[in-house]
């Protein structure tokens, strides 16, 4: 989407647009201000990172991780649902909100961690587990075929 098209979604507060009072403490206008000023930053940030694609290398992070499914997927969901609403309580550096965020963010950088460190045996319980899955055995050699192959580089002239 476009900003245009987001800035038409977008719901002008009534009330505390016509307040005349430049040093009004109104809760009610403070608050449709604040829901504006995040309604409007999300936006710009949505158009702009779809406008823009971030430096780096072709397949960064094209890469499987052994026991990411098992170990990793449900506090990377946590740590991300908490980074969001980190973002959009405005990114404070104190707070429960951020006490919240960098502690899932620790806790899912050392199940990652362990996950690395663990890689043959993630491997090893993936294999027994497509053994146990598959009644022909085909996809198991396929498995065990993919995990043995050693790509072999030919060097020519030194």
């Amino acid at each position: 989407m476009k900003v245009k098209d987001y800035l038409i979604i977008l719901q002008l507060p009534t009330e505390a647009t016509h307040c005349q009072n430049f040093n009004c403490t109104d809760e009610k206008h403070l608050e449709e201000i604040e829901n504006l000023y995040a309604e409007l930053t999300s936006s710009l940030l949505a158009t702009t990172s779809s406008a823009f694609k971030t430096a780096g290398k072709k397949n960064a992070g094209k890469f499987n991780i052994p026991g990411w499914n098992s170990v990793v997927k449900a506090q990377h969901r946590i740590a991300k649902a908490a980074f969001w609403l980190w973002v959009n309580c405005n990114r404070h550096k104190t707070g429960d909100i951020h006490e919240n965020m960098v502690k899932t963010n620790k806790d899912l950088k050392h199940l990652l961690w362990q996950c690395c460190k663990d890689v043959e045996i993630h491997k090893a319980n993936g294999l027994a587990d497509a053994l146990q899955a598959d009644k022909t055995n085909n996809t198991f050699w396929q498995k065990v075929k993919q995990q043995n192959q050693v790509s072999i580089t030919a060097s020519i002239g030194g």
